[in-house]
């Protein structure tokens, strides 16, 4: 399995390049306007092509499109109509709670304390996002500390640092 993000050259040279049958693409949302044109051309030719400078090359590549988004916002509506949209409810406390707790397990971090990370991220962070509570866990070395880690987490969100998911 190939991981590649697109290059500065953009979506159509990987695609010359690598010729891939399954094209895996997360945050279609975030791909240039550019990206996006080529990928709606492929989907309905199976065609790419590139013109550079007075210089073409075209190939025929049978390619499978699966993408994910955070937001359909930002996709170009042609390219989204080609794809069937399946939107995945967002998460209850008791299913972050869960997760949380399966998850820090693998940190080693003991239940009760996942169960507070949890609680913190949800309510007073308010995010919804399970990175936050491995942050958090990693962070913080005593459940004295969570409160603490997650005050910082807080300010740096609302002071220019990482979004909020």
């Amino acid at each position: 399995m190939n991981r590649r993000k697109t290059t500065k050259e953009g979506l159509v040279n990987q695609l010359f390049e690598r010729r891939p049958k399954f094209l895996l693409i997360d945050e279609l949302e975030k791909m240039s306007v550019t990206d996006q044109t080529c990928l709606l051309h492929l989907m309905e030719t199976g065609i790419i092509s590139e013109t550079k400078i007075n210089k073409t090359r075209q190939m025929e590549l049978t390619s499978w499109v699966f993408a994910t988004a955070n937001s359909c916002e930002k996709i170009i509506q042609p390219l989204l109509s080609r794809f069937a949209i399946l939107e995945v409810p967002e998460y209850t406390f008791d299913e972050f709670t869960d997760i949380a707790i399966s998850r820090l397990s693998k940190e080693n971090i003991e239940e009760c304390n996942a169960r507070v990370i949890a609680e913190k991220i949800w309510y007073e962070l308010g995010s919804r996002d399970i990175r936050d509570v491995i942050k958090v866990a990693r962070l913080a070395s005593s459940i004295e500390e969570i409160p603490f880690v997650v005050r910082m987490l807080n300010k740096q969100y609302r002071f220019g640092g990482t979004n909020k998911s």
